[in-house]
């Protein structure tokens, strides 16, 4: 491997400089897991059929299941889908006020800015978010 070899300022203060640059990597404190009580009270604000749910995780029906079964905490790209989830569920909910709406408002096709945005638009992150500005739009009263 190649060192790095920095040449000494020529002056009488004595300087310090690094001979090779460092990287920091901070990790997380605590892994993101979705747990299956989280999932559960999630289901109650959106009330989605498991079906619906696998379909909006791009995972089978049965392995949704077994989750449950097993009590298995989601884990990576799926948890933190839940949890964004999560966020735009409890935004709808303040706006919404009962489960039913929200889920009626969700699959609902709506055209915003060139979008439209329905139940399939629940099946990605960046869907997640349109629907979370959309929300954030009825709150403070800014129809587009």
């Amino acid at each position: 491997m190649k060192s790095l070899k920095y040449k000494q300022p020529e002056s009488n203060k004595q300087i310090l400089i690094a001979s090779e640059p460092e990287v920091l990597y901070a990790r997380a404190t605590k892994d993101i897991n979705f747990s299956i009580d989280a999932f559960e009270n999630l289901q109650q604000n959106i009330p989605f059929s498991q079906i619906e749910w696998a379909d909006i995780l791009h995972i089978n029906t049965r392995t949704l299941q077994r989750y449950i079964k097993d009590n298995k905490a989601f884990e990576g790209l799926y948890a933190e889908h839940l949890h964004q989830i999560l966020n735009m569920s409890k935004l709808g909910l303040s706006i919404f006020k009962t489960p039913d709406n929200l889920k009626e408002w969700l699959i609902t096709p709506k055209h915003i800015l060139g979008n439209t945005l329905d139940f399939n638009s629940l099946k990605s992150f960046w869907g997640v978010k349109l629907i979370s500005n959309e929300l954030g739009r009825i709150t403070y009263g800014v129809y587009i």
